[in-house]
């Protein structure tokens, strides 16, 4: 009886422990391949992502089926700068093409339009001007290259962007935000912008 007692209590503790792993292996898979959480700190995304909301960020376009970034994509990628944080940002340039900072306004230049074409970006607030910085200066035509992404935040006046630091490329992109799930009331899946 205590035998058996013995061997039911064994049991028990075991399908625990095989439930438990299980479940560990599927969070791992999913945290380093599918989705992995982050959280907006700061206002650089402003009026579109406010600071404390939570997102879900799939990997999957990106790095499993090897899909490359569209212009209008908020994507999660690692800071040139500090590459142990994550910033979001918006994809502004693709890889061959240039930009052109002018009044405010930006202007995108490629073989399709090689004389350039304003981008329209109905996701700023009303009266945002797109001010040159350090790397990517007012009236100066700026190249992102074979492989790089120009990124800026949508809170132009308080976003640390391509404007300061550069292009970003592929080995830097974490993913493409998918989905804002907290707080429950801003829960939306998170669209591309289309110019």
């Amino acid at each position: 009886m205590i035998i058996r007692l013995l061997r039911s209590v064994v049991t028990f503790f075991f399908e625990i422990a095989e439930t438990a792993i299980l479940a560990i292996l599927i969070f791992l898979a999913l945290y380093l391949f599918l989705v992995r959480p982050h959280q907006i700190r700061g206002d650089s995304m402003l009026p579109n992502f406010r600071n404390g909301e939570y997102l879900l960020t799939e990997m999957v376009s990106y790095n499993l089926l090897k899909k490359e970034p569209q212009r209008g994509e908020v994507v999660v990628f690692r800071s040139p700068e500090q590459p142990n944080l994550d910033f979001i940002k918006r994809i502004i340039a693709l890889p061959n093409e240039k930009v052109k900072l002018e009044n405010g306004k930006v202007f995108i230049i490629n073989q399709e339009h090689p004389e350039g074409f304003l981008l329209e970006e109905d996701y700023l607030e009303e009266g945002t001007a797109t001010e040159g910085r350090r790397t990517i200066k007012d009236g100066e035509v700026f190249s992102t290259g074979d492989s790089g992404y120009v990124v800026m935040g949508d809170n132009r006046e308080r976003s640390s962007d391509s404007r300061e630091w550069g292009v970003i490329g592929n080995e830097s992109m974490i993913g493409k935000v998918w989905l804002r799930y907290w707080p429950p009331e801003a829960v939306a899946l998170i669209k591309p912008a289309f110019y």
